[in-house]
């Protein structure tokens, strides 16, 4: 099958055709929150912008756009929150991911191309990198355990993979006229204390004793947020804050049902970065 290598820093290549393509997996993004917020405005609004123009073009039936339950703005309670419970982004990645979001649909209600905007959770799997491999670091070196503080919603790579299958399918679910934004998680509410246990348990060690208080981990968090270059509180807002989504309504529309838990997947994730 003929391919086309595009850097979507650039504007689209005048070669890059879709002509006779069905469906078009758009996952390509810039996520790392000390990228300039010009990187983001470019490749993570204006390239998906532009790529669903072409897709238009050249007749593409379906568009999938891998955007970020980041885009739905930062939490305001504990609960999970449906697709329409809203806050304004604060941070670049979101914020572009937002706006992404709203101009693609006004492409697919112009057009007639169907649009599925898909919001995963924090995603795990074998190779992930960021807080998570922090933690299985973490885990490694014998550092004390984090309280029962905050709770986040997940999802692994492989379910959100066979999700995304089975939207390319050419028997997939009938969309909505105006297309589908869906949040994507496995439907558990990990804290990072059942992370550390479940990395522990995979990596055949003790549970990590003692707790470390959450002050601790919050000054841990800021020194990792000096070192990275990340606004102050980041890190600790990633381990010890409450992050919980409401999934079922892709399930509902499309059948789509998670398989994985984290305990599932961490043997894997902490085989992987062993080896690294």
């Amino acid at each position: 099958m003929p391919h086309l290598v595009q850097d979507f820093c650039r504007p689209l290549s005048p070669a890059l055709s879709l002509q006779g393509v069905d469906v078009v997996i758009h996952a390509a993004g810039i996520a790392h929150q000390q990228a300039p917020t010009a990187r983001h405005v470019a490749v993570n609004e204006r390239a998906s912008i532009a790529l669903a123009q072409r897709a238009v073009r050249d007749g593409v039936g379906r568009f999938i756009f891998l955007s970020s339950v980041k885009a739905m703005g930062p939490a305001e309670g504990t609960a999970p929150r449906s697709e329409e419970e809203l806050t304004a982004p604060v941070v670049a990645y979101a914020s572009s991911k937002r706006r992404a979001e709203v101009a693609l649909a006004q492409v697919a209600r112009e057009s007639g191309m169907q649009l599925v905007s898909l919001r995963p959770a924090l995603v795990y799997g074998a190779g992930v990198g960021g807080n998570l491999a922090s933690l299985i670091a973490w885990v490694k070196r014998g550092l004390p355990l984090a309280p029962e503080a905050g709770q986040r919603s997940m999802v692994s790579r492989d379910d959100l993979v066979r999700l995304i299958s089975r939207l390319v399918a050419s028997d997939a679910a009938p969309l909505p006229e105006a297309g589908a934004v869906w949040n994507v998680t496995d439907g558990e509410a990990y804290s990072t204390q059942r992370l550390m246990l479940a990395i522990a348990g995979a990596m055949q060690r003790p549970a990590p004793r003692p707790v470390l208080p959450a002050a601790c981990w919050r000054v841990l968090g800021a020194c990792a947020d000096l070192r990275r270059g990340a606004f102050t509180g980041a890190t600790a807002a990633a381990l010890l804050g409450s992050d919980l989504y409401d999934g079922s309504a892709v399930c509902s529309a499309t059948g789509w049902r998670p398989r994985q838990r984290f305990e599932d997947v961490a043997p894997a994730m902490v085989a992987t970065a062993q080896r690294a």
